[in-house]
């Protein structure tokens, strides 16, 4: 048996453009009553493109406004599949700062580390490549696995915005919102 290693270790994802057909996919994938539920997302009829990635932008982030949103679907390297998709938005040209967007469409792919992979992949590209200095996301203060990947990963809760997200039910809800500096993410602190 070989002791050969590689380095950088191969990693189990990798992130590339998010195109039409994986869209098409994300939205047959997405009235999966746990993502409805973690997501707070309205339903998805197929050929909703735009109003799915127009969900997928909205920002929730308060100091931030719409700006420009990159967004990449998350591909499973040895299967060369789309399991979900990593956005970065809200960037604007005044702030160095944008909020993060995650979600793993496909139900057998949580809680196998996919999504901590994809945040790791999506901070060093908002951090190295976008010159950013501070990403935010904000889960649900109940979504405990969300939150519990995204502190694995570095990021630190902030503040629970209080009643700052209006559901499809009018309903207004929590949000916590969690941030990374790239100083954390550089210094290894994270």
């Amino acid at each position: 048996m070989s002791n050969k290693h590689t380095y950088p270790p191969k990693r189990r994802i990798y992130l590339d453009t998010l195109d039409d057909k994986h869209i098409d996919r994300f939205i047959t994938l997405s009235n999966d009553p746990e993502l409805v539920i973690n997501m707070g997302w309205p339903s998805f009829r197929a050929g909703e493109k735009k109003r799915f990635m127009e969900t997928v932008e909205v920002m929730s982030v308060p100091s931030l406004n719409k700006g420009l949103a990159i967004t990449f679907s998350i591909f499973v390297s040895d299967e060369e599949k789309p399991i979900g998709y990593v956005c970065l938005k809200g960037m604007d040209g005044r702030h160095s700062m944008a909020e993060l967007g995650i979600a793993i469409m496909e139900k057998e792919y949580r809680s196998l580390g996919y999504g901590s992979e994809a945040l790791e992949l999506a901070i060093n590209y908002g951090f190295n490549e976008l010159g950013l200095g501070l990403i935010a996301l904000t889960p649900y203060p109940f979504n405990e696995r969300a939150i519990n990947a995204y502190e694995k990963v570095g990021f630190v809760k902030k503040e629970v915005l209080e009643k700052a997200w209006r559901q499809e039910s009018g309903e207004l809800v929590d949000l916590l919102l969690m941030e990374i500096t790239r100083e954390q993410w550089v210094s290894g602190k994270c």
